[in-house]
């Protein structure tokens, strides 16, 4: 847990170290989908408000951990077209015992566990929050985070998930990693609130049928982009493939967000709906915030996204900016009217415009103004 980590210098430097290093799409994909999805934590769900920095801070944790856990990797995919009987009736068995029975645990394990791990991280999650452990229930949360992402990424579905087997090698990256990166700023969207999912497995597999059918999208999109520019390496390229995909893309992680907050809400309703104090952890305040409050960033050092929580205890013009070390203004974060609470703005560095150094961030209010400094580290 990063508590214990801060009680180690050693063990804290070797955390920043390994997130600098292993950055990749998926610190900038699932840091989106998961700071998006704490968003729909307010109101009625507004204790797991606790656990959101955590959230949003290790979306990708559960990438970093393929290459010292073997077990790790099919738990990111579903090659769900190889099984017949989805072919033949759109659905496969929701019981992992079935499955195995008809087809082996080998054949199973190489096609992927997707909706199993999601399903079995819920349940993890649910028996956190039953014991009132709230140090797990965020790691599984976040964990949880990544799962539900993956399974919002069509080439995650489907045996093609390279465009291998149909001359298109390399779409993967193409567009979870270079078109994902140059247009990270344009995917934006609201959360719809929370509800209870009356049959998780049913919600999991539901959604995954429905994502899947995007993958043709997907290939469609990276043949047209190629006629339409001459090649992959063209600059012409991933615009066009951007306008291609760009509207269901953002559907499709505007849906892992409600899903995600949704799966976390429901398990913390079954498990009673426990409250952090009860374990001698300082409690979210469900409250108004009694004062302005700008926190620091987190991660920090950071590349490529960073998160920003802060407080207004009254309705507000909100301003919140981002300037390089010289004062220049870089980034608009906020600049509009909110209401008294708690919120978190999130800052995405992508392109040249950003260097290494230091930035400061400046939130101000008509009756509140505050700076604070932090280390983006390419």
């Amino acid at each position: 847990m990063f508590k214990k980590f801060v009680k180690r210098i050693s063990t804290l430097l070797f955390f920043i170290l390994s997130f600098l290093i292993l950055c990749a799409w998926g610190s900038t994909g699932h840091h989106i989908i998961s700071l998006n999805a704490t968003k729909a934590f307010t109101g009625k769900a507004q204790t797991l408000s606790f656990i959101s920095l955590f959230i949003i801070a290790h979306a990708s944790d559960a990438d970093y951990r393929k290459d010292k856990d073997p077990t790790e990797g099919p738990k990111h995919f579903i090659d769900i077209d190889s099984y017949q009987e989805f072919v033949k009736t759109g659905k496969i068995s929701q019981n992992y015992d079935t499955v195995v029975a008809l087809h082996g645990s080998n054949f199973v394990i190489e096609q992927g566990i997707l909706p199993w791990a999601i399903i079995n991280t819920f349940d993890s999650l649910e028996t956190a929050f039953k014991r009132n452990d709230w140090n797990a229930a965020e790691v599984f949360a976040a964990d949880l985070g990544h799962y539900v992402g993956d399974s919002h990424q069509p080439l995650h579905l489907t045996s093609n998930y390279d465009g291998q087997k149909t001359g298109q090698s390399g779409v993967h990256s193409r567009y979870e990693t270079t078109m994902i990166g140059q247009y990270s700023s344009q995917i934006t969207y609201n959360v719809d609130s929370v509800v209870v999912i009356p049959n998780v497995a049913n919600y999991v597999f539901n959604y995954i049928y429905e994502n899947y059918k995007y993958k043709d999208s997907i290939l469609f999109a990276d043949k047209e982009a190629t006629n339409f520019a001459g090649s992959i390496s063209s600059t012409a390229y991933l615009p066009k493939f951007w306008e291609l995909t760009g509207g269901f893309t953002t559907l499709l992680m505007k849906n892992a967000s409600d899903r995600l907050a949704n799966l976390i809400y429901t398990a913390w309703v079954e498990a009673g709906a426990p409250i952090p104090n009860s374990t001698g952890v300082k409690p979210f305040n469900n409250d108004k915030p009694l004062r302005f409050k700008l926190g620091q960033n987190y991660p920090n050092p950071f590349n490529p996204s960073t998160s920003i929580k802060y407080q207004v205890p009254k309705t507000s013009f909100v301003s919140l900016k981002v300037y390089d070390n010289s004062g220049k203004e870089v980034a608009i974060l906020i600049n509009e009217k909110q209401e008294a609470g708690e919120h978190i703005a999130q800052f995405i560095v992508s392109g040249r415009k950003f260097a290494s150094g230091i930035y400061y961030y400046r939130l101000n209010t008509a009756d509140y103004v505050d700076v604070k400094k932090m280390i983006l580290l390419k």
